[in-house]
């Protein structure tokens, strides 16, 4: 039943995924389009995206280069900025460049730089588009979608296909789900977005209420209710040991109601019905049998959903993503965890979560909302991963587990009174100001003692404010 669900999604899906096959990134490409690989020698390649045999079609490609050793974080800027100059000289050798213009950005939570660009061909037709260069631990990029200046609609296939590159990922970004491109032009790391940032404003509103299980959020035979995707998250976080953010719940609803109206009757069945089927199983009979449903369903979702992000399906991505961020290790730390299930290692997802941890922190704690955009919040999040190999050793386990203190944090808030929540407010604003994070204004300001960095945190705050709550939940005391 399970890959007939997945199968299904297949049938309506318009894209197919791509995965260089260097491991340098993956990217959904249109139908109607074919990418083609070219090896210009030295470890570079070179990706074009396009209709074949059409010389008027519009284009993505993508510079590639496979570097003998892991890039270090200082050197980002410097290998895109020269990443850039190399793709003005190629670009110029067969074309007129006649416009360019260059700004920093961010693109999966990395440091990126934009190139602007309008040109014309050598038979003066008008071209326009742009490159973003950014690097990844081993690989560097170029992505460049461009088209006829005539051509919009051409332009904006392309735009959106590179907006679902994921660097060194194995699947491609599912659209709309990990974020629209920011206005420098990269998309966000995770599934954090401006409409999930207005989504976690929403739920610290609502004090985290959670909708009606029986809540009908698509009519149909059977109707496709909240328990739907409920249920189904909460076996994906039961299987794979993960506690979902927010921003990653509201993508599965959004492509459960995407896939379920294309659906056919059976279809329709399965994406109502099957998460409170499965949850059923996995929380009954004896712990053996519980066990031995855990790892039979963990075994069956990691298949279905590695398949279907291959083919493109939307709720399949969303999973996939969601899992293997959390398995892209990011640092380690060499403190021991003090409690059991607590890791060493920080992932791409533990940073995801904890960017959403400290938003929804920001709301709680009655600071203006007003202008914050996700350029503002990836600051942050690249100045926490350049200042986390100096970090205390503590307040590094506290970020390295932040999807369960963040889930602690939330459950808190959900079942205080308005007093305690008045407390818990406090709280954040002093741990946000201990973070250095835009004590007076807006989140991309510093402020507040956070040591020598705007980014930088001390012992301080591995013991006080809102992580003294959350130790004290995830500690079971």
């Amino acid at each position: 039943m399970l890959l007939r669900a997945f199968l299904l999604a297949a049938v309506v899906s318009s894209a197919a995924g791509y995965s260089d096959p260097g491991g340098a990134f993956a990217i959904d490409v249109p139908s109607g389009y074919k990418a083609e690989r070219y090896d210009l020698g030295d470890g570079a390649f070179l990706t074009e995206i396009s209709i074949p045999d059409n010389d008027d079609s519009a284009h993505c490609d993508i510079l590639s280069y496979k570097s003998p050793e892991a890039f270090d974080a200082s050197q980002h800027a410097t290998v895109n900025k020269a990443l850039l100059d190399v793709t003005v000289q190629l670009l110029s050798a067969e074309s007129t460049v006649t416009k360019q213009s260059r700004a920093e950005t961010t693109y999966q939570g990395r440091k990126a730089t934009k190139l602007t660009l309008e040109f014309k061909d050598e038979d003066g037709q008008a071209w326009k588009g742009y490159a973003l260069a950014v690097c990844g631990q081993n690989h560097a990029l170029v992505i460049m979608p461009y088209a006829k200046a005539s051509d919009s609609a051409g332009f904006k296939a392309m735009d959106e296909a590179a907006q679902t590159v994921s660097v060194e990922g194995r699947t491609p970004l599912a659209r709309g789900a990990g974020g629209a491109a920011t206005s420098g032009g990269g998309r966000q790391g995770g599934f954090l977005n401006q409409g999930a940032m207005r989504t976690v404003e929403q739920r610290v509103d609502g004090n985290f209420q959670r909708e009606s299980a029986s809540k009908v959020i698509v009519a149909g035979q059977p109707p496709l209710t909240y328990g739907s995707v409920a249920n189904f998250v909460t076996v994906i976080e039961i299987l794979f040991d993960i506690q979902m953010t927010e921003a990653e719940f509201e993508a599965t609803r959004a492509r459960f109601i995407e896939y379920y109206n294309a659906a056919d009757a059976e279809g329709k069945q399965v994406l109502a019905l099957q998460g409170a089927e499965l949850l059923k199983t996995l929380t009954t009979g004896t712990e053996a049998e519980r066990e031995q449903s855990r790892n039979e369903g963990r075994a069956v979702f990691e298949q279905a959903f590695s398949r279907g992000a291959e083919m493109g399906i939307g709720y399949a991505q969303v999973m996939w993503d969601a899992i293997t961020r959390r398995r892209a290790s990011v640092q380690r730390v060499a403190a021991q965890p003090t409690k059991e299930e607590w890791d060493q290692d920080i992932s791409e997802g533990d940073v995801d979560a904890l960017m959403e941890m400290l938003w929804f922190m920001w709301n709680a704690a009655g600071r203006p909302t007003e202008g914050v955009t996700m350029d503002d919040i990836n600051q942050v999040r690249m100045g926490i991963l350049q200042e986390l190999p100096t970090m205390d050793a503590q307040a590094q386990l506290l970020i390295f587990n932040a999807p369960k203190l963040y889930a602690g944090l939330r459950q808190q808030w959900m079942g205080a009174s308005a007093e305690q929540r008045m407390m818990l407010a406090a709280q954040f604003d002093q741990a946000l100001n201990e973070w250095g994070i835009g004590a007076q204004s807006g989140f991309e300001s510093g402020g507040g003692g956070g040591g020598d960095s705007e980014y930088s945190m001390n012992a301080q705050i591995a013991q006080n404010t809102a992580w003294n709550a959350a130790k004290t939940w995830s500690s079971g005391s």
